[in-house]
């Protein structure tokens, strides 16, 4: 008796070579870390005035590191970015990294600028997620205060406008 040969396998199309890379072009890059210092600079607006009110201050916290979160992501965009991209890390941790190698040797208050991002990330991280913990007024002030002396040690360095 003949074996039943097997059906002939399905050929799939070959895949197509991603695309050429190109990384953020100078003028795209200048105008993403405009965009992103404008951004920070509403979320310290909105954690000065949230500081003010003095009700808040979870949401204060909140405010104040993402100002510096997004003024960080523009220092690293004006200095050119980081990875083949030229652009900036996908993740908090990342951008709290590379933004220490950026001002590293640099004076206070930009020098100061790592420590005092990475200590607010810990503080936003509680305020936003720790059932037991919660930010006080007198905290929530204090990182406003920061992350005003931050912005503009970042708007004096890299020029940008408000």
């Amino acid at each position: 008796m003949p074996r039943d040969k097997h059906p002939p396998k399905k050929k799939h199309q070959n895949r197509s070579r991603p695309s050429a890379f190109m990384p953020l072009s100078d003028g795209d890059r200048f105008k993403k870390s405009q965009e992103a210092f404008e951004k920070a600079m509403q979320h310290l607006l909105e954690a000065e005035r949230l500081a003010n009110w003095g009700q808040a201050p979870n949401a204060c916290v909140h405010s104040a590191y993402y100002a510096m979160h997004h003024a960080a992501s523009a220092a690293i965009l004006a200095a050119g970015g980081v990875g083949k991209h030229r652009d900036v890390p996908h993740s908090h941790e990342h951008v709290i990294e590379h933004f220490g190698k950026l001002v590293a040797g640099e004076q206070d208050p930009l020098g100061a600028a790592a420590t005092v991002i990475s200590h607010a990330r810990s503080n936003r991280v509680d305020a936003d997620y720790s059932p037991n913990q919660t930010a006080d007024a007198a905290e929530a002030n204090e990182l406003t205060a920061q992350a005003r002396i931050m912005l503009d040690a970042i708007r004096f360095k890299w020029g940008f406008s408000e």
